[in-house]
């Protein structure tokens, strides 16, 4: 089993970009959908056929839950883990890091904690609505790293009238602090964003297309001089450091998504998706979908996933699912030629200059 993710759909404010499922106004049901959420992972005990080896809580803003709510979701994981659990992710918002909760935290078994700092510029912070400062995160990344947690970081780039200096400023944190792992994501607009509405009335100037990939090759340079390794198209580490959670989804282990808009995957060809609405959650009612992957959907996510990291695409993997047509190998030649491909020990995989367009070149090779 590549692990548990916990999808904890609360959040204190919405951000400008987010279209992640979660509700601000949750305090009448919160206690009800925590317990929910307890029981969904003790009902779905025999889809577990190997070991957990992860626990992920994402969101939403799963540091908001108390030492005690996040107690009673891990307790029968935990139960069933045992020695076998080799990481334990939290994401928390910096004024999510106190004290208390990093005692507690750390009690519970969390080893690592996935911060969102985004930018070190005031402004930004406030047109995103973040909830925090640029104090607070500073704070944050002391605290964290007096209690020894294994850090990492979020970034985003390329946003309107955003100077690389306020890019850099976030990446020159892991000259000051033991961060070994940061996650760089462009901004986007997603459809019924603030951002997007923003967009719409003229009020925020466009996405910059070619300011984002300035952003983005700064990062990747910024990043390899320090060392880290960039083992994913928006996810950089060091000293083997790599996401072991996130990791599995790229290369198609089986996960169980907990809660509201969590979506699971049997490691084979089946998928559920539970419901992205609270209250539907809560109520049982039709409150998730499965999907039998075809063939031609097994293969396209082979490509998917598999060029979106440093690993690639393995040639035996390509065989097991029935191998290279003519037409693909020349698709394939094409792009080797180009320089966006190589095969390199017996994988396919993007050359660096490639990466942005990992998702472009994968559809290349779909199978419709």
């Amino acid at each position: 089993m590549a692990g548990i993710y916990f999808h904890v759909p609360f959040c204190r404010k919405k951000c400008t970009y987010c279209d992640f499922h979660f509700s601000t106004t949750f305090s009448g049901y919160r206690t009800e959908l925590l317990e929910l959420m307890s029981l969904e992972f003790n009902q779905r005990l025999n889809e577990i056929n190997e070991p957990i080896q992860t626990i992920y809580f994402g969101g939403g803003s799963p540091g908001i839950l108390t030492p005690k709510e996040l107690e009673m979701l891990l307790k029968e994981p935990l139960r069933i883990a045992g020695n076998q659990l080799i990481e334990l992710t939290l994401e928390a918002n910096p004024e999510d890091v106190t004290e208390t909760n990093l005692t507690a935290w750390k009690n519970l078994g969390i080893n690592r904690i996935s911060l969102g700092v985004q930018s070190l510029n005031a402004d930004i912070l406030r047109w995103m609505n973040r909830n925090h400062s640029v104090e607070q995160s500073l704070h944050a990344l002391t605290l964290l790293e007096t209690h020894g947690f294994s850090l990492s970081i979020d970034l985003i780039f390329g946003i309107p009238n955003q100077h690389i200096h306020d890019v850099l400023a976030v990446i020159e944190l892991v000259d000051q602090y033991q961060i070994e792992h940061l996650s760089a994501y462009a901004l986007t607009k997603e459809p019924n964003t603030a951002l997007d509405r923003w967009i719409k009335q003229g009020k925020t100037a466009e996405i910059d297309d070619e300011m984002q990939i300035k952003h983005y090759y700064t990062i990747q340079h910024e990043l390899k001089v320090r060392n880290f390794i960039q083992y994913e198209v928006s996810n950089y580490a060091k000293n083997g450091q790599v996401a072991k959670h996130n990791t599995n989804y790229w290369e198609g282990k089986p996960y169980i998504g907990i809660g509201p808009g969590a979506h699971s995957f049997d490691g084979v060809s089946t998928r559920r998706w539970n419901v992205s609405n609270n209250q539907r959650y809560i109520k049982q009612q039709e409150w998730f979908e499965l999907e039998t992957l075809s063939e031609n959907n097994i293969w396209n996510e082979c490509w998917l996933t598999g060029l979106r990291t440093v690993n690639g695409v393995p040639l035996d993997k390509l065989q097991l699912l029935g191998g290279l047509s003519n037409t693909e190998m020349e698709t394939l030649k094409k792009l080797q030629e180009g320089g966006m491909l190589r095969l390199e020990n017996t994988h396919y995989t993007l050359t660096d200059s490639a990466w942005l367009s990992a998702d472009r070149l994968a559809s290349e090779l779909f199978r419709i």
